[in-house]
């Protein structure tokens, strides 16, 4: 009776996991339902039923009776071989970089249908305990049977026509972190985390496009900066708190609050900025701009205790998707996370005042060179640039995981999210800064030459997909910097310094845009209110504009010229108002991209 019920047992183990195989394509909640089964009977009755009955057999049979049976020896074999191999695929996983998670799959996988033929030749009796373990399992898992937000401000989509989320649908990026550790720590110091209560300067603009435009017009903001809001009904953007105090995060390093938030109060705390499910559960994306995205956080497969907050419970859950990590793989990485147009639905941005665009970064590459994806040698997307390690101011594709124990990738697609603002990642981790002043330091070229009584100065954009600046390009400030001196060392002629009170004097000439309203004036900080372009200085992709400054008439040769290229993340006007409401906050720093001394001799 006793061996009917440990051949039972196997037979449960062996089909519960069989079952789990692609080609079956069962329905994931019925799978889950059964990988559940697979597991429990496989720990559970292994470690108190089958091995202790398995060592009683052979100690009758090759001890006692004296038997010795090949078959037997075999059996016993692969019977430890599986379950060994069972045991590590639970506990450790097969992430794909481990071989000996692949060889364990493998031998659990094969070593169970060897397992099977010899248990069933061995005890000679196969067809009804088999069939009776089929309609077993197949009973179990086969049992019989608002708020919305404003869509002229905002165009993301959910899925089902939903029109909201629970927080606990908002799966909190500190769970990712146990198996993308070093993907976390990119992501936590980067600025598509810190979008919001992290960024002084976000803040104080929602509150003035509040102020300015209602309480509604907010949801344009937080469309892109912070989605989990958003879709769970929150009308503002919150500062962070402790307590009944608040605290800063403007200096914090590798998502501190937000893993303090999750152990404290799991998925019920909401995360600011653009998390881990935001990123990687969008399905469709459309280059409108304005979070011209659809969203499905509810659709996807989990795997059983995935959504666990207590540690066993997220541990079971972790080892559930170790042992087989593909479904989760597919339900959070799609072919579009590679199309520029995925990028595209947040990073063009148009007003919903005035229907001018106020950021066209997508459609500026879009009519660059640098798309072109008949000649993949020539064709760039935004994360070849925006995702690509660098090194010595050069792109250097990282080798390494992105999983703990993953497979061994040529080109990690990092997560610092190099772009244009070193200065806030960069109060938090100084590798961001550096992969961002390296990704700056790779947009220009400059050349300078003098004649007829002229210095003419020439900015090359060679390196960047998009205008340069691009973005916000009203704020950012790249501007150039020109000291020439005579044979004496006297300088006669200096241009693009800044003033005592920490701006641009008023003979820089920056590269940027300038919006006006509709009577011509400038927007100043109401950028939203664009609808009239005062002036376009950008470089556009692979372009090079040319600035020609009038030298005094007498000169002493030979003439020593220093040109630098700076650049400013904001200008220290926009600083200085919000640090009225930020004290803490520091001035951000002017960098130099590039730098050009040369001689000239009189011609």
């Amino acid at each position: 009776m006793r061996l009917f019920n440990v051949k039972t047992l196997i037979l449960i183990i062996f089909i519960t996991g069989i079952l789990q195989m692609d080609i079956f394509n069962i329905q994931w909640k019925y799978l889950t339902t059964i990988s559940i089964i697979h597991a429990l009977v496989s720990v559970v009755f292994s470690v108190f039923y089958i091995i202790p009955f398995v060592n009683k057999h052979a100690y009758k049979y090759i001890v006692i009776r004296r038997v010795n049976s090949l078959i037997g020896w075999i059996l016993g074999f692969i019977l430890l071989i599986v379950i060994l191999s069972g045991f590590y695929l639970f506990l450790v996983g097969n992430r794909g970089g481990d071989m000996i998670g692949i060889v364990s799959f493998n031998i659990h996988l094969y070593g169970s249908f060897v397992l099977i033929a010899f248990l069933l030749y061995h005890t000679k009796n196969k067809i009804p305990t088999a069939t009776a373990s089929l309609v077993f399992v197949m009973t179990l898992i086969n049992p019989t049977s608002s708020y919305s937000f404003n869509k002229d401000f905002v165009s993301m989509k959910l899925e089902n026509d939903k029109t909201m989320y629970h927080n606990e649908d908002w799966t909190n990026s500190t769970k990712c972190k146990s198996c993308h550790s070093e993907i976390f720590n990119q992501w936590a110091d980067s600025n598509h985390k810190n979008l919001v209560e992290s960024n002084p300067y976000y803040m104080v603009l929602e509150g003035i496009a509040a102020e300015v435009e209602g309480e509604e017009f907010r949801q344009w903001c937080m469309g892109c900066h912070n989605p989990s809001g958003l879709t769970t009904g929150l009308t503002k953007t919150s500062h962070n708190m402790t307590g009944n105090t608040l605290t800063s995060t403007l200096f914090e390093k590798k998502g501190k609050t937000l893993v303090e938030n999750f152990k404290e109060h799991g998925n019920s705390r909401l995360e600011e900025g653009v998390s881990c499910l935001t990123c990687h559960r969008i399905m469709d994306a459309k280059s409108d701009g304005n979070s011209s995205y659809t969203l499905d956080l509810t659709n996807r497969k989990k795997y059983p205790f995935e959504d666990e907050e207590s540690s066993m419970g997220s541990w079971l859950g972790h080892k559930f998707i170790n042992a087989k990590p593909q479904e989760h793989k597919d339900s959070y990485m799609k072919p579009l996370y590679k199309e520029a147009k995925y990028c595209a639905s947040c990073h063009d941005e148009t007003s919903p005042i005035t229907g001018k665009q106020i950021v066209s970064t997508f459609k500026q590459w879009e009519k660059s060179e640098y798309n072109n994806p008949k000649d993949k040698t020539k064709h760039k997307s935004c994360i070849d640039c925006h995702m690509t390690y660098l090194k010595d101011d050069k792109f250097s594709p990282l080798r390494g995981t992105s999983t703990d124990g993953g497979v061994i990738k040529d080109d990690v697609k990092v997560h610092y999210f190099s772009g244009s603002n070193h200065f806030l990642s960069g109060l938090k981790n100084k590798e961001h800064e550096d992969q961002t002043l390296q990704l700056l330091r790779t947009s220009a070229e400059l050349d300078v030459n003098i004649k007829d009584g002229q210095i003419h100065v020439g900015v090359k954009n060679v390196g960047a997909g998009h205008h340069l600046p691009t973005g916000v390009a009203d704020f950012r400030e790249l501007w150039l910097d020109t000291t020439i001196k005579d044979a004496n060392n006297k300088i006669v002629f200096s241009s693009g310094k800044l003033k005592e009170d920490g701006n641009l004097g008023d003979d820089a000439r920056p590269f940027m845009k300038v919006f006006g309203d509709e009577n011509g004036e400038p927007v100043g900080l109401l950028f939203w209110k664009y609808k009239t372009l005062l002036k376009d200085t950008r470089i556009p992709a692979k372009e090079r504009r040319v600035e020609v400054y009038d030298l005094p008439k007498e000169l002493n040769y030979p003439l020593n010229v220093d040109v630098k290229l700076n650049f400013r993340i904001y200008p220290q006007w926009v600083t200085n108002i919000v640090r009225n409401v930020f004290p803490e906050l520091p001035n951000p720093p002017v960098v130099k991209l590039e730098n050009i001394v040369k001689k000239f001799n009189k011609k």
